[in-house]
């Protein structure tokens, strides 16, 4: 009973706090233009158009794809 108290007190501080009304962090709001810019990952359009995240760097060898969720080898293609 207790935790049902203070998880229905949380929601009702959290709501009067302007958390319901878009992300935010810290107390910033976040725009959309601070949530278009991906700064973890490395993103590549493949050759067939599809879209892969890679974290850190980018070897010409197996790499982890964090969308597909295994290991991919990757090639650089001179156009």
């Amino acid at each position: 009973m207790k935790t049902l108290v203070r998880v229905i007190a949380l929601m009702l501080i959290t709501s009067f706090l302007g958390c319901s009304q878009g992300w935010s962090v810290g107390g910033v709001a976040l725009t959309p233009q601070d949530t278009v810019t991906n700064t973890v990952f490395i993103e590549v359009v493949g050759a067939d158009s599809s879209i892969h995240y890679y974290h850190n760097r980018i070897y010409q060898s197996q790499n982890w794809c964090w969308i597909h969720h295994q290991f991919e080898d990757v090639q650089l293609i001179d156009e």
